[in-house]
């Protein structure tokens, strides 16, 4: 869906190709600072994944209730390995099983809050939100009705267990503070 918003994310997203946008609610957020760690953070639990998942990163990530005013791109996205070579535009929401972001004092609201709302809403089975901060990882499962029934919570070095159909325990030893 193409709307006025969308339109004008476009042109801003297309002028400014070094900074790092997407689009809440028609509301324009840049991250124009992406830090040594927090690479590595996406790195490492990319990693984890990759052999198994078609894992990416930073991929535009659209959802039809979103209704044209939101575009996320997530640190760390995770589809079924048959979306392995996708070259797509834009990415729908509903193929993604995992989303993942890195937090930082800049981004901190939209990662804890807005975008949770976002993900359940698109009903992304999982968002794993990373606190480099406070050593902490969030993940949200069981989305309905726009909201995620289930939160857990993790220190850094416990293993973040993520059901079907990833199946897996995410290690979370190599992340740390900054």
């Amino acid at each position: 869906m193409t709307t006025t918003e969308m339109r004008k994310f476009e042109e801003f997203d297309a002028s400014f190709p070094e900074h790092n946008a997407e689009m809440i609610d028609g509301q324009v957020c840049i991250n124009t600072v992406v830090t040594s760690g927090h690479g590595q953070a996406v790195l490492a639990i990319a990693a984890q994944l990759v052999d198994e998942w078609c894992v990416m990163t930073k991929v535009d990530t659209v959802y039809e209730g979103w209704r044209g005013t939101t575009l996320l791109r997530p640190d760390l996205s995770v589809a079924a390995p048959a979306h392995h070579g996708a070259d797509l535009p834009r990415f729908p929401a509903e193929e993604i099983i995992l989303v993942t972001e890195v937090t930082s004092r800049s981004t901190f609201e939209n990662d804890t809050r807005r975008k949770v709302a976002k993900y359940a809403q698109a009903g992304i089975p999982y968002y794993l939100v990373v606190d480099p901060i406070k050593g902490r990882c969030l993940l949200h499962s069981l989305p309905e009705d726009g909201r995620y029934r289930s939160k857990v919570e993790s220190k850094f070095g416990d293993p973040v267990s993520v059901g079907a159909p990833l199946d897996t325990d995410i290690d979370t030893s190599a992340l740390y503070t900054y």
